[in-house]
């Protein structure tokens, strides 16, 4: 064999190792999406709207128990934290995918910037489900960028007191937005 076919032999080993590791690299790697225009972000741009303020949904129970299994006593107390968290989910406390899939539609369009998008979805899951923080803070947060002071003030109106309430006075505090209590 010529010093050449050697060279070349080699090169092709080379070439073959390196599609392998490439291979191997790329299988062993999630994909991350990624656009062609990359928008600049405002001044002040807006952080990822707290999901972990949005207590876990509980798993929806069977329909029917079996006949072998005695029905729980009602909760006894009052009214306890500890008395809750073992009662039995109600129907609004049961998974439900539409809503998680708006909720989270919601958040995809407040951490895109389409703030007005947000608001629309956040409105729709709050008229089925007016107590929910995630969609309250949205609307609290969305309206301060917006400017939309009088419209803040009353979603932040029904955020429970905490640190739901100290955040998003924080965040809207950066767009002159002053919000009481």
């Amino acid at each position: 064999m010529s010093p050449k076919n050697l060279a070349l032999i080699a090169a092709a080993v080379a070439v073959l190792v390196m599609g392998v590791y490439l291979f191997v690299q790329v299988k062993s790697t999630p994909a991350q999406a990624q656009s062609s225009a990359t928008p600049t972000p405002p001044p002040h741009a807006p952080e990822r709207v707290a999901e972990a303020t949005q207590p876990p949904i509980a798993k929806p129970l069977p329909a029917q128990p079996s006949p072998s299994v005695a029905p729980a006593p009602p909760p006894t107390g009052n009214g306890t934290a500890e008395t809750q968290a073992t009662a039995a989910p109600t129907d609004d406390q049961r998974a439900n995918p539409k809503l998680d899939s708006m909720m989270e539609l919601a958040n995809k369009a407040y951490d895109s910037q389409d703030f007005d998008q947000a608001i629309a979805i956040a409105g729709k899951v709050l008229s089925k489900d007016p107590a929910n923080v995630r969609m309250l803070r949205i609307m609290v947060s969305a309206n301060c960028i917006g400017g939309d002071s009088a419209v803040a003030q009353q979603y932040y109106s029904k955020l429970p007191p905490g640190a739901d309430r100290e955040q998003m006075k924080a965040r809207c505090d950066r767009y002159q937005v002053s919000l009481r209590d």
